[in-house]
């Protein structure tokens, strides 16, 4: 069990929460994957991934509702999603699941899923 690599994802979300950075915590590399469903999809190289994706979306709040241990380096985070399109004004309220690896106190790479079971399989939890 990595209690640290918990307490380091806990660390992202509750920086981003008060409006603070979070890059002491994540690589500068990190590797940030979008699903193969995902509006564009594949990998981006870097912090800059989590701003471009937030500056799509006005408030957008990242609600972690559980944090899950997989006793090797990836953590899961099941997720409520709210805020609304920035063109669009539509609003979102959805579920999502993450799965955060952890090397050397730092996030090096992040991947979302539509849907927290995908997440959960994935990291070979279900």
């Amino acid at each position: 069990m990595s209690e640290a690599n918990v307490a380091l994802v806990r660390a992202i979300y509750e920086a981003w929460a008060t409006g603070r950075s979070a890059g002491d915590f994540i690589d500068p590399e990190v590797e940030y994957v979008n699903p193969p469903d995902a509006v564009e999809p594949g990998v981006r190289i870097g912090r800059r991934a989590f701003a471009e994706i937030r500056s799509s979306y006005e408030d957008v709040q990242i609600e972690p509702q559980e944090y899950i241990d997989t006793a090797g380096e990836d953590v899961v985070v099941i997720a409520r999603v709210r805020g609304r399109g920035r063109g669009s004004g539509l609003p979102v309220d959805w579920r999502h699941g993450y799965i955060w690896t952890v090397r050397d106190g730092q996030a090096v790479r992040f991947r979302w899923f539509n849907q927290p079971q995908e997440a959960l399989a994935a990291a070979g939890l279900r």
